[in-house]
């Protein structure tokens, strides 16, 4: 029996160091460890025996430079990822805003193949938008501000939306990790948060899901959860983790 494989992916260590309510949100990986831990990242999903046929990413530049690193890995570059408002970082103020009031600017899907990212599919597009107009948020709309119960339920959204986009295609998510970890949560539909096995989630993470192929209504298993053991050196053991504040240790 075939089974479908859910992949999410935390990208690695940044160029400048993302600190709340401080900033800078956009940052590039680092260009010596972060690509490092990029290259691991790629070679660790390309080579489990069942790889990810589509990639989706948020537009935040470490997530897509993660994920160009991820399709080449793959063998694939020609309009091999696809580029998913839904994944954006969690649109709160202390992880989208700069000190001075500015907000953080998603970059378009066209600014981010003329920095070079080609692999990006152009014609896709986005199963959850975000809104930017309050008279056209619908249920899910990613938005800003999003409370913790809000991003949560935009996740779910998006979350069924690219499962009916990937029509049972092996998929990986490159995300951040609020965003993964409801996913993630939502997949896991553990009785309770006390029942969950998710916790905090390190640099370089990665996590997988299956299910039975052809069962629409059977339940999500989660394989592995953050796992760091691909990682170089001391990320090895999952440095620098972050959570929702609802999974966070107590």
């Amino acid at each position: 029996m075939t089974k479908q494989h859910v992949y999410f992916v935390r990208y690695g260590l940044t160029k400048y160091p993302l600190v709340e309510n401080k900033g800078p949100y956009d940052s590039p990986l680092h260009p010596i460890e972060g690509h490092e831990h990029g290259v691991a990242i790629a070679r660790r999903v390309a080579s489990m025996p069942t790889p990810p046929d589509v990639v989706y990413s948020s537009s935040l530049h470490r997530a897509v430079s993660t994920s160009q690193m991820i399709v080449h890995a793959l063998g694939k570059t020609t309009n091999s990822i696809r580029i998913e408002d839904g994944l954006i970082e969690w649109l709160t103020p202390s992880l989208t805003v700069e000190p001075d009031g500015t907000r953080l600017k998603p970059r378009t899907v066209q600014q981010l193949i003329d920095m070079t990212f080609t692999e990006i599919d152009p014609d896709y597009k986005s199963v959850n938008p975000i809104a930017t107009d309050p008279n056209s948020i619908t249920d899910g709309s990613p938005y800003f501000f999003e409370s913790e119960e809000y991003v949560m339920n935009r996740c779910k959204v998006t979350m069924d939306r690219l499962l009916k986009d990937a029509n049972g295609a092996n998929i990986c998510i490159v995300s951040h990790t609020p965003c993964a970890q409801a996913m993630a949560l939502y997949l896991e539909n553990a009785p309770s948060l006390e029942e969950s096995k998710l916790g905090p989630w390190p640099l370089g993470g990665v996590t997988l899901f299956t299910k039975d192929s052809d069962d629409e209504n059977g339940k999500w298993k989660l394989e592995m959860y953050a796992d760091t053991s691909h990682m170089p050196g001391e990320y090895k053991n999952g440095l620098k983790p972050w959570s929702l504040p609802c999974l966070s240790p107590k």
